[in-house]
């Protein structure tokens, strides 16, 4: 894991911990479809687009007794956390390999182009089909 935006691999794992401790108490969904392409198969992550939300968030609730959540921090934590599959979520992070690519794939999908699912972590898949 590399530092993503501001934030280190350390903090990012200990943010990935939380929200795993969220999933499993029911409070974060399983994504189903991912909000870009539209994608229904294959894998499907969630993408964190704020890891202050998500980290801080759950560190106090995880740190109250009884352990409660209110519907307010159950939508701002959902609300960093974005559906998407898993090409989707890789061509996001190829941007500074390929920036043309990444935009030009992205364009596609806007317009409505979906592609096959992926069912493993196969980054040739990416260069095959998208050049990053």
């Amino acid at each position: 894991m590399k530092t993503y935006k501001k934030w280190s691999p350390e903090f990012r794992k200990a943010s990935l911990k939380l929200t795993n401790k969220a999933k499993k108490m029911g409070w974060i969904p399983q994504p189903t479809v991912c909000r870009r392409c539209k994608q229904d198969k294959g894998i499907l992550h969630l993408h964190n687009e704020d890891y202050d939300v998500t980290y801080y968030t759950l560190s106090e609730v995880f740190n109250r007794f009884p352990v409660t959540i209110t519907q307010d921090e159950v939508e701002a934590i959902n609300k960093a956390l974005e559906p998407i599959c898993w090409r989707c979520h890789m061509m996001h992070h190829s941007v500074r390999r390929n920036k043309t690519a990444v935009e030009d794939y992205f364009k596609e999908i806007k317009a409505g182009k979906q592609y096959p699912p992926v069912f493993r972590h196969d980054f040739t898949i990416l260069k095959r089909d998208h050049n990053v």
